[in-house]
């Protein structure tokens, strides 16, 4: 009766996503005075984050259907933004909301990414440190100068970094279990083995820390 009960429940839900053909876009914006952290808790959805000429933090969510939005909270000298979940849109492949994050130029604090299966992908990065952590997501980021620590984590999602400067100043600290590792950087003192890589670049005054358990690695 129970399993009878749970296959209607699963066919509505597909019914209902099926039916979400339009597209609309949530717009929330939130100032950023007195905020040293940037929290965003993405769950399975996708992001996009870069600085923007704003005075303000704005969020851009694209969804295709009449599910919860973005919630924004300011505390503690903290920013959190959290997309809500939605039981429906778990069976929607083809079309899951994507979250766009566009960060005043001006703000020079942290920025945290903590979800599962979203993608993560960051341009025209600069002055932040970062520390993103996912699960099956992939984690796409573009520097044009490297000036911070920055700290990825994910376990069978692939990361790919790519820095503008010949010779960043950095000092890199790979680890994998069983991903492949691309690294096309000149670096000195080098440590290697077939798990880790360690080595610095420039000055090597800030940390880039790299940790997958099967997902590949690629670095230019």
């Amino acid at each position: 009766m129970l399993k009878s009960i749970s296959l209607k429940l699963l066919f509505v839900l597909f019914i209902l996503t099926g039916c979400s053909t339009g597209e609309d876009i949530v717009v929330s914006k939130e100032s950023l005075n007195d905020v040293e952290e940037i929290i965003i808790n993405f769950a399975s959805t996708d992001v996009n984050f870069f600085p923007s000429e704003s005075d303000e933090l704005e969020t851009f969510l694209t969804v295709y259907d009449n599910g919860p939005g973005v919630i924004l909270d300011k505390s503690s000298k903290r920013l959190s933004i959290d997309v809500d979940n939605d039981i429906t849109r778990l069976f929607n492949l083809r079309k899951k909301p994507t979250l766009e994050v566009r960060i005043p130029s001006e703000f020079n604090g942290k920025v945290i990414l903590d979800g599962s299966s979203g993608n993560i992908y960051g341009e025209d990065l600069a002055q932040n440190e970062i520390d993103i952590r996912a699960s099956s997501g992939n984690i796409k980021l573009h520097f044009l100068k490297f000036s911070n620590d920055v700290e990825l984590s994910t376990t069978s999602g692939n990361v790919s970094v790519i820095i503008d400067e010949k010779q960043p100043n950095l000092y890199l600290d790979i680890r994998t279990n069983s991903g492949r590792q691309s690294i096309n950087l000149t670096l000195n003192k080098t440590s290697q083995t077939k798990k880790g890589l360690q080595g610095s670049s420039g000055n090597g005054n800030n940390r880039m820390g790299i940790e997958t358990k099967s997902g590949n690695i690629n670095l230019n």
